[in-house]
């Protein structure tokens, strides 16, 4: 207790702040659920409506059909009879001057009340009503009653979504309320110390020079104050816009399209059936001539639109529209997003850029779902049941729901990105011309990439389709390669997802243009480099033990067993049933996927926690073979730029065991290292708060916890999110509720200087001459400090950091970087 004590001081002097803990249920959220759950309750009432009505005209029908020789009076219960039954009374909308409308509930009553008048039997007519209303009314219902979960459960998603944005509004609304309440009061403070300094009136056991030194200290903290204040009011403006575009998209797409798919065309059926019937009437009987002319007038009118109309007027909840404003605290005149502060305006432009990236990247998603789905539309239409390309695949119908779920998402996202920038917009910052960066480098992504900008691999079974997290594949396969090579071939940090397509790319987009960006001005640089006549290349350099590890063959790295059954769902997948034996061949690529193996040699993906996997196999398995991108190599010279620390975005090495400064000999190769050794450690850190993972991908954390940091920007930018191994478990944490210490959970002082990772490759000294065995990372490895720094700002400058290219190109001072 005592020592969880000192590191929660060691933090709150360091940070100069404490941990707020609050439980956020506002309004907003309380009637926003409150509002989702009568609406899909109405929703249900509205359907079953519909499916009473289409019961009620089949069983009518059915009924009338029924009577053949005393039609008169039994068509005269039967109208009476359904008169008496309660109908929904949806009142009709009146208008002065307009045409007389009707809807389906109130044609209906006129149908029944007509038909109390007329008693007469046309036994030509009973027939037809059988085949063409009373048939079709039964499929339509069984239809709607079938499709009304579906829409329902859709919905249900979508509600909890918005409720999960709303959520997030009342949360940035809390926190903005105590930052501005605190810094008002620290105004006032300093409004009056500053009024008794100007009128120098001290008092009896106060002086002038005290109240001096209080104002400094409480000038201080308004300043301090008045920051965090404005970026929890930013936080909450941007918040509240995100907010009122999901208001939007759901009012105006979701909720739309859940009454549309419940509908199932009734309206128009319902008025097809009774017009057919007033036709037929018509034709068949000149006594009932008048009565069924009014019934068919009537249904002729019927429309979507007007019936719709009746129901808002009869269900107004259902034509709620929410949307938010923003709640001024204390009279606050700004009303807009503002980067008046450095750090505001810093971590704006960040977050700009990244949310135009993901405009762009949902746009794309969205159209190539749309064209996939148009493609398996197509197929459906073509009588086809599934993929011919993936005939053991699911459905058609099963990815078709899948394509809309992606691009439901995709298009929510993308709104509510377009709804910050256009906030950001407002308050005058240059989104047009981030947003034709991002499109202009979403072109250059779409352009082939030549053979001198591939990652240079020096593992020697390089036609192994093993994914790496760092390793960067070439897109253009050759034709002969398999579809499971083609679709587990990704790069790091994609998302897997389920949708069909064997080919489809699901790498980052900024991550892969970044890098191409910085292997251009690297090659850029290194013009002339490869002249021995400029270099002195001193002594040669002996030949490293990962040339040795590359001719070892490719083995497992460790069995497992299968905990569960899964059948694959995408053809890079392996289909396991419970308790059979495995054998893993690859890592994933950090999203909860590893490679396996089965008895038969069919290789795979299939789901980390789906495995019980035998780790204490893994020493007598050779350790993964390094791969080494042209990025990642180090170009510092020993002794120079001490001070400049590496960043962790620069190393591609994670496979290969390295070895510790103090072991004198590195041309022995471990492979019986265990896996997380293979990670590049960068330090260590503490948690100072107990945190809950809210996604798979998250690691749980308990208070004074030591996880061992692998690598500070979780998601490809620095968005605070770290990525860490505790316990054998690998997962992002966020960076706020921890601190740095040493490997035995020490806090670290401001005063230490910070070193490079342990996993950067070694300085390798200039030979005098071009070996002609040389590999690509050996002719690289002497090169000097400047070209190093050229390199680390190049690959800043790449990801649109303009703050990150400057500290990437000078040296940082160890407080700076610690913070």
């Amino acid at each position: 207790m005592n020592e969880t004590k000192r590191r929660r001081s060691c933090y709150e002097r360091k940070y100069n702040t404490t941990k707020k803990q609050f439980r956020v249920l506002s309004n907003y959220t309380k009637f926003l659920k409150n509002l989702h759950t009568e609406q899909i309750a109405k929703l249900h009432a509205k359907n079953q409506h519909e499916c009473d009505l289409l019961e009620d005209l089949r069983t009518y029908i059915i009924k009338r059909s029924a009577i053949e020789k005393s039609y008169s009076e039994a068509l005269l219960k039967i109208s009476s009879a359904y008169l008496n039954k309660k109908i929904p009374n949806i009142p009709d909308i009146k208008v002065d001057g307009a045409e007389e409308k009707w809807n389906m509930w109130n044609v209906w009553r006129t149908v029944l009340e007509e038909n109390e008048k007329l008693a007469r039997a046309r036994l030509a007519a009973v027939e037809v009503f059988q085949q063409q209303i009373a048939d079709e009314a039964k499929i339509l219902r069984q239809h709607k009653l079938n499709v009304a979960k579906k829409c329902t459960d859709c919905l249900a998603q979508a509600h909890k979504e918005l409720q999960m944005t709303v959520v997030e509004v009342d949360k940035n609304k809390k926190l903005y309320f105590d930052e501005e309440h605190t810094a008002h009061d620290v105004r006032d403070k300093a409004k009056d110390i500053e009024e008794k300094l100007k009128k120098k009136k001290g008092s009896f056991f106060q002086s002038i020079t005290s109240l001096q030194k209080n104002s400094a200290k409480v000038s201080s903290r308004r300043d301090q104050l008045e920051e965090k204040s404005t970026g929890a009011r930013n936080d909450y403006l941007l918040s509240i816009a995100a907010a009122n575009a999901h208001q939007n998209r759901y009012f105006l797409v979701e909720l739309q399209a859940c009454l549309h798919g419940m509908e199932a065309a009734v309206y128009e059926k319902v008025s097809e059936f009774l017009t057919l019937m007033g036709r037929t009437e018509l034709l068949t009987c000149s006594a009932t001539q008048h009565s069924f002319g009014k019934i068919r007038d009537q249904a002729q009118q019927l429309t979507r639109e007007y019936n719709l109309q009746c129901v808002y007027l009869y269900y107004p909840v259902l034509k709620q529209h929410i949307q938010y404003e923003f709640e001024p605290c204390d009279n606050d005149p700004i009303e807009m997003v503002t980067i008046e502060h450095d750090a505001v305006a810093t971590t704006l432009a960040q977050e700009s850029r990244r949310w135009a990236t993901r405009v762009v990247r949902e746009t794309a998603l969205v159209r190539d779902a749309t064209r996939k789905l148009h493609l398996y539309q197509a197929m459906r239409d073509a009588g086809q049941k599934v993929d011919p390309n993936d005939p053991n695949g699911p459905d058609l119908e099963v990815r078709m729901d899948e394509l809309r779920a992606n691009i439901r998402r995709s298009e929510t996202s993308k709104a509510k990105y377009e709804a910050r920038l256009e906030c950001l917009k407002a308050s005058g910052a240059p989104v047009d011309e981030w947003l034709k960066e991002i499109d202009l480098l979403a072109v250059q992504e779409t352009l082939p990439r030549s053979s001198s900008l591939l990652s240079v691999r020096t593992d020697a079974s390089g036609a192994a389709d093993q994914p790496s997290s760092d390793s960067f594949y070439d897109s253009d396969n050759t034709e002969g390669e398999a579809g499971t090579s083609a679709g587990a071939s990704a790069s790091g940090g994609h998302q897997r997802t389920t949708s069909g397509s064997q080919n489809e790319d699901e790498h980052d987009e900024d991550v892969d243009t970044a890098l191409e960006e910085e292997r251009m001005r690297i090659e850029q640089l290194a013009v002339g480099w490869d002249d021995p006549t400029q270099v002195n290349w001193g002594e040669p350099e002996p030949e490293t033990a990962p040339q040795e590890t590359a001719e070892q063959p490719a083995a497992p790295l460790y069995k497992c067993t299968a905990l569960y059954s899964y059948t694959a769902q995408n053809p890079d997948e392996l289909s396991i049933i419970e308790n059979e034996q495995l054998e893993v061949v690859g890592e994933g690529d950090g999203d909860g996927w590893l490679r396996a193996r089965n008895y038969r040699g069919e290789e795979g993906y299939v789901p980390h926690n789906y495995l019980d996997v035998e780790r204490e196999q893994a020493s007598t398995a050779p350790g993964l073979v390094t791969q080494i991108s042209f990025s990642s190599v180090d170009y510092t010279v020993e002794g120079e730029d001490a001070d400049v620390v590496q960043s962790p975005d620069q190393i591609s090495v994670i496979s290969a065991p390295v070895a510790k400064p103090e072991e004198p000999k590195q041309e022995e190769a471990k492979p019986e290292q265990p896996k997380e050794q293979q990670l590049p450690t960068i330090g260590y850190c503490f948690a100072l708060y107990d945190y809950d993972a809210e996604a798979n991908d998250e690691l749980n954390l308990e208070e004074g916890q030591i996880i061992r940091v692998i690598s500070r920007d979780a998601h490809g930018v620095d968005d605070g999110w770290w990525r860490g191994e505790s316990n054998g478990i690998i997962g992002n944490f966020p960076s706020l509720i921890v601190e740095e210490c040493d490997e035995y959970g020490e806090p670290l002082s401001c005063d230490e200087d910070w070193t490079p990772p342990g996993s950067a490759p070694p300085v390798f000294a200039s030979p005098p001459d071009t070996p002609p065995g040389a590999s690509y990372g050996e002719e690289r490895g002497g090169r000097n400090a400047a070209t190093a720094a050229a390199g680390r700002a190049a690959a800043a400058a790449a990801t649109g950091t303009v703050a990150a290219a400057v500290a990437a190109a000078a040296p940082q001072q160890p407080c700076a970087a610690e913070s």
